[in-house]
């Protein structure tokens, strides 16, 4: 969830935590310079009071909660995009008017979603990976499909990744991991059932989590050792097909894939020998695609 949407859920809160949270939807990005003690001398509350606000909201504590604001701030100002991501055309438009519509979304939402990597966190979840000794995929939904692909990938150049398809079957194929190994979790919310039961498993075993999810805090994100976080646009349900998150995890897979790759280019080598084995009678009379 955004800071923005927990901010506007007022429901429970007491008044002190409404004022508190009124200040902070002014948008107001001067926060960067205040500490807890200022902010509360401004609002005639208790530094307490900041504290405990932000706990409720899953923070240590107002500097913790205030760099989240900020960097949260200046992502969602930043990354106003030309195309509504929930409903990028609209009845009676042309078809090349939506293709267009579409291919501009893929730019978008690749633009989007490595502009919110940490450069370091994508280096050490290619360590993880390459040093793993075990690999195991998580999604549910349409996602499962771009985990299947990733793992068919991962497998043409050596390296197994087990995709959980069936969470009663998940322990028994985590039986004997190490501390080495990875689990990739995707999942755009970060809060269903099906992943709840996920973690609570993965809890019992000394593995490595990259979650793959929405920008912000969620129990994914909360769970996890690395957190490669995707393009933040789309609704949930009320979208036209969920165009922009599988675009988004699709990137960050290709990403993953494409790191490991590139330190193994041997592997490559052996992939290319296997495929033109078993792919002797594939021909092309297409000189732009033959092989050389």
């Amino acid at each position: 969830m955004l800071i923005k949407d927990a901010l506007e859920d007022t429901e429970l809160m007491s008044d002190s935590e409404k004022e508190l949270a009124s200040f902070f939807l002014q948008e107001r990005l001067d926060v960067a310079a205040l500490t807890a003690r200022q902010l509360a001398a401004s609002l005639f509350v208790s530094p307490s009071t900041v504290t405990r606000f932000c706990q409720r909201l899953g923070f240590s504590g107002f500097p913790d909660f205030k760099d989240s604001f900020i960097k949260e701030k200046q992502y969602l100002d930043q990354s106003v995009k030309d195309v509504d991501v929930n409903k990028p055309f609209k009845r009676g438009d042309s078809m090349w008017s939506v293709a267009n519509a579409v291919r501009q979304m893929y730019a978008e939402v690749s633009d989007d979603t490595l502009g919110l990597q940490d450069y370091r966190d994508l280096e050490r979840a290619n360590a993880l990976l390459d040093r793993a000794d075990r690999i195991f995929i998580y999604s549910s939904g349409d996602h499962l499909l771009m985990a299947e692909l990733f793992a068919n990938k991962m497998t043409r150049v050596g390296r197994l990744v087990t995709v959980i398809e069936r969470t009663d079957m998940m322990e028994f194929q985590m039986q004997h991991t190490s501390e080495q190994d990875v689990f990739i979790l995707i999942s755009y919310s970060g809060e269903t059932r099906s992943l709840y039961r996920v973690l609570d498993a993965i809890s019992r075993y000394s593995v490595n989590i990259i979650a793959i999810t929405s920008f912000g805090k969620n129990t994914l994100s909360r769970a996890a050792d690395i957190v490669l976080p995707i393009s933040t646009h789309e609704r949930l349900i009320q979208n036209y097909g969920n165009f922009s998150t599988g675009i988004a995890v699709s990137y960050i897979l290709d990403v993953l894939y494409a790191d490991y790759v590139s330190c193994h280019l041997e592997a490559v080598e052996n992939k290319t020998v296997i495929e033109h084995r078993y792919q002797e009678h594939r021909f092309t009379d297409n000189p732009m695609i033959d092989d050389e």
